[in-house]
């Protein structure tokens, strides 16, 4: 079975520091795959390669099959792979429904500069995108809050209007880093729902990087786990849980 996303066998350095050390990592589609492992195991630098904000020094990235391994961050994105950061990265000055309106331009055909020299076709696009934004905003549950700031709301629902735009590119997979840093056990638990959601409902697949453990056994379905750049382990919650390796390893002797 082709994995929709795939690293194989992936290096990276950094003067002279093997931050990832021959990584083999297969992404089925329609899954949840969590990304886990201690404190600079290598779980954002794998991710900034498979979106194409590194380069890996050896080794090769697939999608849906075909060698992305040179292509740049935005053909990735208009292939199908969306991401989001581990830093909150809205903008501030504009409401919600702009903040996913502003994505979608990336998809139309005259874009954000152009658009300002079509006039009345403009504003009857403009609309036509704000309702596909809108459709966004509900299926996030963000509805009511579409002509709020987005700067004044709660962290919970800062993640996922950021989930929320990144789904306005259309994506065939989202690579999320640390969906649940800074949210309260409330505000996990909606982002847990949301993510099961978008994989069952909408045939979205994921891999996130999480440290929420709780979070990651409850909505994964396969789980990697890094340690010092290599794979220590990877398989269901369940045989991950046991995994005596990764128990002394990762989550601790005493678990």
């Amino acid at each position: 079975m082709t994995a929709l996303l795939e690293a194989r066998d992936v290096f990276k350095s950094f003067g002279g520091h093997e931050v990832l050390k021959g990584v083999n990592l297969k992404v089925q589609k329609g899954t949840i795959h969590a990304l886990i492992g201690p404190n600079g195991a290598g779980k954002t630098t794998l991710l900034n390669i498979l979106n194409g904000l590194e380069s890996p020094s050896r080794g090769k990235v697939y999608f849906n099959g075909n060698d992305i391994t040179n292509l740049p961050t935005e053909k990735r994105a208009k292939l199908g792979i969306a991401r989001t950061f581990q830093l909150l990265e809205v903008f501030s000055g504009l409401t919600v429904l702009e903040n996913v309106t502003v994505a979608l331009y990336a998809k139309s055909p005259w874009g954000m500069f152009k658009s300002l020299t079509l006039g009345k076709l403009f504003n009857s696009q403009e609309r036509g995108l704000e309702k596909r934004a809108e459709k966004f905003l509900e299926e996030l549950g963000l509805i009511h809050r579409s002509k709020e700031e987005a700067q004044n709301l709660p962290a919970g629902e800062q993640k996922l209007l950021e989930i929320a735009r990144a789904l306005a590119i259309e994506p065939e997979i989202l690579l999320l880093d640390e969906p649940a840093a800074g949210l309260n056990n409330r505000e996990t638990k909606v982002l847990g729902e949301t993510l099961k959601n978008l994989c069952e409902k909408n045939g979205i697949t994921i891999l996130l990087v999480e440290h929420d453990m709780d979070l990651v056994m409850k909505i994964s379905h396969r789980i990697t786990v890094l340690n010092f750049g290599e794979v220590l382990a990877e398989g269901t919650p369940l045989e991950i849980q046991k995994n005596p390796d990764v128990i002394k390893a990762y989550l601790g002797e005493e678990s």
